[in-house]
């Protein structure tokens, strides 16, 4: 009898939350969104939740399911997801109202949370303006030499292994050049490939990987940081603080003549604060204090953001070539006749050359786009433009960029590799928001023109001496679901075989 109370109050209880997940999972109806069935704990991501697809792979299968809708109503957990499938409508939310879609949505916690790909709001406005310079064409210019002589360091470390017929995971070697080249770019460390950090490497592997704490985040907006639980491991917070002091010792506390990204950053560590120019409802301009933990936050994201997709890019890009040996032979011959006219140097205007290499980058990425987009509605209330559908702050607005990008309205054929989607005349008759890999609007990825420049140069240096061909076990890939961004399961493996000089 004692036992009954508390049983009576658990049934309760019970009662009381089954209702609320049922009533949380009305929310798409009262706009007449349609929508697969929702699971009523998981919502639609419980293949995705227990790491069983990738969100590229899932988004993909729910945008296939729903051919006639513009929109899709989707619940991780209770948490409103609207898919966008019309493209109109995607440059609508993503540019012309991009003041109300400003937020990703991402949550790190307070360690490391203030980083240019997760800040929210004000925050992000002032590190975008702040950071922007280090990626105009004079700073660019500067990291040309340095971006060359990692990729003749990667050429002596593959010496010696390809005496025959190589055969590897090429994304362990193209990954050798891009952290040898982002930590000579950024932060003026010279990395030797045959040593390689493995702290750093250690490193790597949890930045990308998924952490079921992410799903937090989901159940309940903001419960991470109001719990002080952090999604960054402490390692990851460790290792970046102490590069940053580090560096900065190095330099005696000012910067340099590098004009590199630590430099901009030690800028910033010297003004103290940074003070937005507009200002709030209250009259109020942001202020955003600098201390070591945002400084390495923003190492923390330049690192990751320059070299693991870089390096995944091009090793998605090696694989399709080693299949496609006349696309291969195509793009050496362009690359030799470029580098032939220029005697062998290479500037800015060089990349602007190798335009048949630039289309094969762009295939690569409409095909294995690295990152998918989303955001979190940043106003306590938007209205969807062209809709009676309102959302508010904590609900998201995703795009199934893999689903757009093997739509055959856009792209016939859309599993064959063909650079020539991307020749000028087939980009302009193309809606312009039917192809991002690098995001979309004012929050497009900083990095691009670094990135491409940084494969570009490793595609120059490793074509001209290899060629690629497919191993013996190469066979479809199988995304992992437990990593961030689109990776191969069984990593790429490549035979690399010395060219006839």
């Amino acid at each position: 009898m004692a036992y009954a109370p508390i049983f009576l109050t658990l049934s309760v209880l019970c009662v009381i939350f089954y209702y609320y997940l049922k009533r949380s999972k009305q929310f798409w109806k009262r706009f007449n969104v349609v929508g697969p069935e929702p699971d009523l704990l998981f919502g639609n991501y419980k293949e995705l939740i227990f790491r069983r697809i990738t969100n590229p792979e899932l988004q993909e299968q729910i945008y296939r399911a729903y051919p006639k809708e513009k929109v899709v109503g989707l619940y991780r957990f209770n948490t409103p997801m609207l898919l966008l499938r019309d493209l109109d409508l995607i440059q609508q939310v993503f540019i012309r109202n991009f003041d109300s879609f400003v937020n990703r949505g991402a949550e790190f916690g307070d360690k490391l949370g203030d980083n240019l790909a997760a800040s929210s709001d004000d925050t992000w406005r002032l590190l975008r303006s702040r950071l922007s310079p280090i990626f105009t064409s004079g700073k660019l210019k500067n990291m040309l030499y340095l971006m060359e002589r990692c990729g003749d360091k990667m050429l002596e470390y593959l010496e010696p292994k390809t005496s025959t017929a190589y055969e590897c995971d090429i994304i362990s070697i193209i990954k050798k050049y891009t952290v040898a080249s982002i930590s000579a770019c950024a932060f003026g460390v010279d990395m030797d490939l045959n040593n390689p950090d493995k702290k750093l490497e250690q490193i790597d592997k949890m930045i990308f990987t998924q952490y079921y704490a992410l799903e937090l985040s989901f159940i309940c907006p903001g419960l991470l940081k109001k719990m002080g639980v952090n999604v960054v491991p402490t390692v990851i917070h460790d290792y970046f603080v102490s590069l940053v002091n580090v560096i900065k010792k190095q330099r005696n506390g000012v910067p340099s003549n590098r004009k590199d990204f630590m430099d901009l950053l030690l800028e910033m560590k010297n003004m103290s604060e940074l003070r937005g120019a507009q200002k709030n409802n209250n009259g109020e301009a942001k202020v955003l204090q600098i201390t070591d933990t945002l400084i390495a936050a923003q190492a923390m994201v330049f690192y990751a953001g320059g070299f693991e997709t870089s390096a995944t890019t091009v090793s998605f890009l090696l694989h399709e070539l080693a299949k496609h040996q006349d696309i291969q032979d195509k793009i050496v011959a362009e690359i030799k006749d470029v580098l032939d006219e220029s005697n062998g140097e290479i500037n800015l205007d060089t990349f602007k050359k190798l335009t048949y290499t630039a289309q094969a980058i762009d295939e690569t990425l409409r095909m294995y786009a690295i990152a998918d987009l989303q955001r979190k509605v940043s106003a306590p209330s938007c209205t969807i433009p062209g809709t009676n559908i309102t959302l508010k702050r904590d609900d998201y607005v995703v795009v199934p960029t893999r689903g757009i990008h093997f739509d055959e309205k856009y792209y016939p054929d859309p599993y064959k590799f063909d650079p020539e989607r991307f020749s000028p005349e087939n980009v302009k008759s193309r809606h312009p928001c039917a192809y991002m890999p690098f995001g979309l609007g004012p929050r497009h990825c900083i990095g691009m023109r670094f990135a491409k420049i940084q494969s570009n140069i490793f595609l120059m240096k490793f074509l001209t001496k290899y060629r690629v061909e497919p191993a013996d076990c190469s066979k479809e890939f199988k995304f992992d679901p437990w990593k961030v961004t689109l990776a191969s399961k069984e990593g790429v493996p490549i035979k690399i075989v010395r060219r006839n000089m």
